[in-house]
């Protein structure tokens, strides 16, 4: 207890000085504050909101149309897991991809495609008006 009531307090609003500085009397005005200012690195905090919005969407998806317009959908616009695709695929996929890997006609996964996004858009426009925002 003695020893921590004999160190020194330091103000983080007081001028740093540095006697070793050339041109010390330069006033530059920095302070204790600027040293220990917190950097954020936003990167790490928008890959995790990302994926929390994807895996939401993809709930959302799933609420609302057959597991097989799901995963069209999902393969289409790059949103299913890539470990779950057959090597050589990742990302969004060409319609003609995913015709190749569902087994249908590429008109067929097309109409599907634009049936779905015409299902879904009434249905989740209000739950996913919020998310405007973030997006931009």
């Amino acid at each position: 207890c003695i020893t921590a009531m004999s160190q020194t307090c330091y103000s983080l609003d007081a001028p740093i000085q540095n006697t070793l500085k050339p041109g010390k009397d330069d006033k530059n005005g920095d302070t204790m504050y600027d040293l220990v200012e917190c950097k954020v690195d936003d990167s790490e905090y928008q890959k995790l909101q990302r994926s929390l919005m994807k895996d939401h969407l993809v709930d959302t998806i799933k609420r609302y149309l057959s597991p097989h317009e799901v995963d069209i959908l999902l393969l289409r616009y790059g949103l299913m897991d890539e470990r779950t695709l057959p090597h050589g695929f990742s990302g969004p996929l060409t319609i003609a991809e995913v015709s190749r890997l569902v087994g249908l006609k590429p008109d067929k996964v097309r109409r599907m495609i634009n049936n779905s996004l015409r299902h879904l858009r009434p249905l989740i426009a209000a739950e996913w008006e919020d998310f405007e925002s973030v997006l931009e």
